[in-house]
């Protein structure tokens, strides 16, 4: 049976297009029966099922690209549905949305949704991570910018704990040894901040 304005042939037993809401005819005229075998048909088939919006409309598009003809339906009224073609294929879900192809094109269309699952489902690009701001790095001045002496002893160890929190506050320092002892220097803008900076660090006490 075919109809005789959409061309679509249906299987034994219907007789009404539910498209164009006209009765079917046993054949079509021979010029539009040249036509029709250029046109996909066969019996509707099920592609795909579900409640994944976005992969609703992504399957939709990308048939409609390839040229498949197919109907889809929702199984419940969701916000944004696209009405596509009139479903004539009864719900087999009671939420979603359902999508089916004529039979001459099922093996296309399973092809096409088997390369769209495929995909990553999350199409946006991802966020470009921030460069979190680096600490302004200390370094080592020179002699005639750093000639306020800080702090001086022979405690090895000590002398790279305090150099490294003058450094995390900001403050450039140069150290001299001589004679098994080390002398830490800061600028003449940072001494006071330094000196109160070992003291703390020193004795164990806050600032006043």
């Amino acid at each position: 049976m075919f109809c005789p304005q959409c061309r679509a042939e249906y299987r034994a037993g219907f007789t009404h297009c539910t498209d164009c809401d006209v009765d079917l005819v046993e054949a079509l005229p021979a010029s539009e029966t040249e036509v029709s075998k250029t046109l996909p048909s066969g019996s509707l088939e099920i592609l795909w099922e579900g409640d994944d919006l976005a992969l609703f409309e992504s399957l939709l598009d990308r048939l409609e690209a390839a040229g498949v003809h197919y109907f889809d339906q929702p199984l419940s009224i969701y916000p944004g549905v696209r009405r596509r073609d009139n479903f004539p294929v009864q719900p087999l879900m009671q939420f979603g949305y359902q999508v089916a192809v004529l039979s001459s094109d099922l093996v296309s269309a399973r092809q096409i949704l088997e390369r769209l699952l495929e995909e990553p489902q999350d199409m946006e690009l991802p966020a470009q991570d921030e460069k979190k701001p680096e600490a302004p790095e200390v370094t080592a001045v020179q002699e005639g910018t750093a000639a306020c002496e800080v702090w001086s002893g022979s405690d090895e160890s000590l002398v790279e704990f305090l150099t490294a929190g003058l450094k995390e506050n900001g403050i450039q320092t140069r150290v001299e040894r001589q004679n098994h002892k080390a002398s830490i220097f800061a600028s003449s803008e940072d001494e006071a901040g330094a000196k109160e900076i070992v003291r703390e660090i020193v004795e164990g006490q806050p600032p006043e």
